[in-house]
């Protein structure tokens, strides 16, 4: 009897202490764009719960048993949900939906998941404060499927970005929902958006045609950055980093948040210096940002400024393999024999990936005709880029009702600086290995020094290459919900920009003047001093027009969208030194519009509650760029002809709390991709540029990206992206004049050529650790593969380059590049001491050290000795950067 209630009290304390035990219920909350939300109410009982913090996480202690969770948050539609308890802990996200709104979400065209039908990835704020580690924006992004992102020279803020297959003149950015591609060329240029990680809201990457409603250049994917204003919470933060190369950056940012009677004022600004990993490609900036919001009635006012003064040195030009290291260059597919040759002809070799060719030393020091020694020689940089793009925006968002919104914005944008460079590239000091300027500079000195002579006549200088410019838009957008199924959004998009151009003497070099025949309208004996202009001076005016129309139907698991956009282009040249007539102050082209559209459409089914799949379609018809309507003579190119795109994509994603799975593949075909550089045709004596049409390229591929919390503090990332780039053109390009006549023809064939300039092949692992909470460590592991080097399928013309084709008349494939990974960490720990929170963050790239190329151009026509072997001996390459390592300490109040 004894025994048996002794067996039995062990069974009750057992049991008492099985259902006694607590579990952790833990995950994060963020809106319906991905935005982790701080301070969300998550409760279970009267007085029972807790709020996020500022990551957005939430962890509760429970006992077994059933709860009713209630997340409820300011501005969102509360959401509950029914959990049991019991011997494993829960890891939940919620994703609140907001009940109004937002101007993010109508101006921005902000994807949400499992409802708009395209292939996109959030990029977090966290990932971002943790990953970046003060590279250029884009190098992040290789975090998500379809995107080979460089550094390409080295230069800080010379990023570069592919998104599947296609560069940053096809890939649309939008700050706020202003578009800022470069309205002459559509190239991006990151050094003037340094400083936006300070103020980022979310950064979306949408691949493809995307979500947006405009007619902007987005064949290959959109960049959505919004920053931060009144819907953030107030807080003060100071943050100061340290990197290799003397780097230092200090950030100030300050967020007041939603104020009495609806102010919200937030403010950033950032200093930023550095020496630079590759050789004189040192960097300084600052950054600054203002944005003031004001709620009057159902009205939000919101004026912003931001700019990012700056100026930095670059590596400008692709040199051989060889001449940064002869070891690598030999695994790569370099021959010694060709080596030996480039050495012997007194090319540098095997200088170091650091190396960099566009310095040199000199001295500014008086010298006698004696004198073998310069004193105080320094190090004097050949290629730098200066400018400021200050950004000012004024928004009104009405939400006229429950059903109606509009929103205005009228933005102006400010263009100032060039970059630097020699008038005639220097020889290369053979006892340095860079540039020879000292010689340059003695010979316009006329050393030896002769009294008499006075007329010291600049060979060559150092000059700028001045791109200034004025851009002016309004953005009209409004948002109709007809029922709670159907809603209908559209609006105008007007632009209108002028950009001037022109060279400029920026140092003499030891001369008085220098002579220049670029103005035809001057004597070519015209002395010109310092800060006179040379070479070319002209005006690019373009004017943009947009309408745009959208209808969207969302009933039960259904959401479907339609939208068609018209756009016209205007293009007008004014020439300062190319002058016709006899006292003419400028020579001034017609203006020519070219009309484009855009229509595209897509559908998402939400299968259940995990499961969802979409596809979406669309045509694109894209009016040439500046460059492609008329030459630097002022002469309209013939045969202009819209580029046109064709795409369809489908995808399916699968979403639990601890798992995330996203597959999407996708068929783009381009047609009518203008050419690098121009041809040009003789009519009736006269020499005219034209348009080479039917140069198509298809570019196909499947994208896999998915994520699992193994346990409640490890998560394992990876993506997977195989693209099959190839160019589909074998034919004869016809030129036409304007009465429809052919006047000339081009052959060439690049069918079955990969395309270049991106990898094909991106596979990512990444693995974080939270050892304890705020402290985490984070590996990741990229491989890029399958990168063949840039070439322009022009070259294969079997009249003009008959070594373009093998022995069976193929076209020959472009070099491929060497596969490469690396490896990078991440650490950190966050703590709070009463009200103050601490964030101590390191990052180590490229852990390993390992030597790879990230760029490289097929047959480059710019190095030295030029061959055309399609092989390692003829690519011109930029490498990638060593070991680098970040540190920062911030500061939250």
């Amino acid at each position: 009897m004894n025994n048996k209630l002794f067996f039995i009290l062990i069974l009750m304390l057992l049991g008492a202490n099985l259902f006694g035990q607590e579990r952790t219920i833990s995950g994060t909350v963020s809106d319906d764009i991905g935005d982790l939300l701080i301070g969300v109410n998550v409760v279970y009982g009267p007085g029972l719960g807790v709020i996020t913090d500022i990551d957005g996480r939430y962890s509760l202690k429970l006992a077994s048993g059933e709860y009713d969770l209630v997340i409820s948050y300011v501005g969102c539609e509360t959401q509950e949900k029914h959990i049991v308890v019991s011997e494993k802990n829960l890891y939940i996200n919620f994703v609140l939906k907001t009940i109004t709104l937002q101007e993010v979400e109508i101006v921005g065209d902000v994807a949400k998941t499992r409802e708009t039908p395209i292939a996109f990835s959030n990029v977090t704020p966290a990932k971002i404060e943790e990953q970046l580690a003060s590279q250029d924006i884009p190098l992040i992004l290789n975090s998500t499927p379809g995107v080979y992102a460089t550094a390409s020279g080295g230069g800080d803020g010379d990023a570069r970005i592919n998104i599947r297959g296609f560069n940053q003149r096809n890939v649309a950015v939008m700050l706020d929902g202003i578009p800022v591609n470069d309205m002459e060329n559509g190239w991006v240029y990151w050094s003037n958006w340094f400083g936006l990680d300070a103020v980022m809201r979310y950064t979306q990457v949408q691949r493809g045609l995307g979500a947006s409603k405009l007619a902007i250049p987005s064949v290959g994917g959109t960049i959505n950055i919004a920053t931060k204003g009144i819907e953030n919470d107030k807080g003060i933060t100071l943050k100061q980093e340290f990197g290799n190369d003397g780097f230092m950056r200090t950030s100030l940012g300050i967020t007041t948040g939603r104020l009495p009677k609806g102010w919200g004022v937030t403010f950033a600004g950032s200093y930023k210096r550095g020496d630079g990993w590759v050789d004189q490609t040192w960097t300084k900036g600052w950054f600054y940002f203002l944005r003031v919001d004001k709620e009057i009635g159902n009205h939000m006012l919101s004026f912003s400024a931001m700019g990012a003064p700056q100026e930095h040195g670059q590596r400008s030009y692709k040199k051989y393999i060889s001449t940064f290291d002869t070891k690598y260059a030999l695994e790569a597919g370099m021959t010694q024999e060709f080596i030996d040759k480039n050495e012997t002809g007194g090319l540098p070799t095997n200088m170091g990936l650091r190396y960099n060719p566009n310095w040199g030393y000199l001295s500014r020091a008086y010298i006698t005709p004696t004198d073998t020694v310069f004193p105080n020689a320094e190090p004097t940089s050949t290629a730098n880029n200066f400018y400021h793009k200050p950004m000012f925006s004024l928004r009104d968002f009405w939400s006229v009702n429950e059903r109606l919104y509009i929103s205005n914005v009228l933005y102006l944008s400010l263009g100032n600086g060039g970059g630097q460079s020699f008038s005639t590239t220097p020889e290369i000091d053979p006892n340095t290995g860079q540039q020879d300027l000292q010689s340059q500079y003695n010979s316009n000195l006329k050393i030896p020094y002769n009294p008499l002579h006075l007329e010291k006549i600049s060979s060559n200088i150092m000059r700028n290459a001045v791109n200034n410019h004025f851009w002016l838009g309004l953005l009209s957008t409004f948002d109709y919900a007809i029922n709670d199924e159907f809603s209908l959004s559209g609006g105008l998009d007007l632009r209108t920009y002028k950009g001037e151009h022109y060279r400029e003497v920026q140092d003499l070099f030891g001369g008085l003047y220098y002579l220049d025949n670029g103005n035809k309208n001057e004597d070519s004996t015209t002395k010109k001093c310092e800060g006179d202009k040379i070479g070319y001076y002209n005006d690019a005016l373009v004017r943009w027009g947009g309408i745009f129309a959208q209808a969207k139907y969302q009933r039960g698991n259904l959401t479907t969208f339609l939208n068609l956009t018209t756009s016209v282009s205007g293009y007008k040249r004014i020439d300062y030194f190319i002058l016709h007539d006899p006292g003419e102050t400028a020579n001034e082209t017609p203006w020519k519009y070219i009309p484009g559209f855009t229509l595209k459409g897509g559908a998402n089914y939400n299968l259940n509650e995990s499961m969802n799949v979409f596809m979406n379609l669309g045509f694109l018809s894209k009016a040439q760029r500046f460059n492609n309507v008329y030459d630097r003579s002022n002469l309209l190119f013939r045969d202009i002809k819209n580029e046109q795109v064709r795409a369809i994509e489908l995808g399916y994603s699968f979403v639990k709390p601890i798992f995330t799975l996203n597959v999407n593949t996708y068929y783009t075909s381009w047609l009518n991709k203008p050419a690098d550089r121009a041809m040009s045709t003789e009519i009736d004596g006269e020499f005219y540029s034209v348009n080479i049409n039917d140069m198509n390229a298809r570019h196909l591929g499947i994208e896999f990206e998915f994520a699992i919390k193994i346990l409640d503090n490890l998560t394992f990332e990876s993506l997977l992206s195989l693209g099959d780039w190839q160019w589909t053109s074998a034919d004869t390009a016809r030129v036409y004049n304007d009465n429809g006549e052919q006047i000339d023809s081009q052959p060439f064939n690049a069918k079955g050529l990969y395309v270049g300039d991106a990898a094909q092949f991106q596979n990512r692992e990444s693995l974080r650790w939270e050892i304890v909470r705020g402290l985490y460590v984070t590996g990741v592991f990229t491989w890029f593969g399958k990168h063949y080097s840039e070439f322009n399928p022009m070259d294969y013309d079997h009249d003009e380059s008959p070594g373009s084709f093998d022995e069976d008349g193929n076209p020959i494939q472009s070099w491929k590049i060497p596969d490469y990974y690396t490896v990078d960490f991440h650490a950190g720990y966050s703590w709070r001491i009463k009200k103050v929170g601490f964030q101590v963050r390191g990052s180590v790239i490229n852990a390993l050290d390992n030597i790879f190329i990230t760029d490289a151009q097929n047959n480059d026509p710019y190095l030295t000795t030029h061959s055309s072997t399609f092989d390692a001996n003829s690519a011109g390459v930029f490498m990638g950067m060593g070991r680098r390592f970040n540190l920062s300490l911030r500061l939250n109040l």
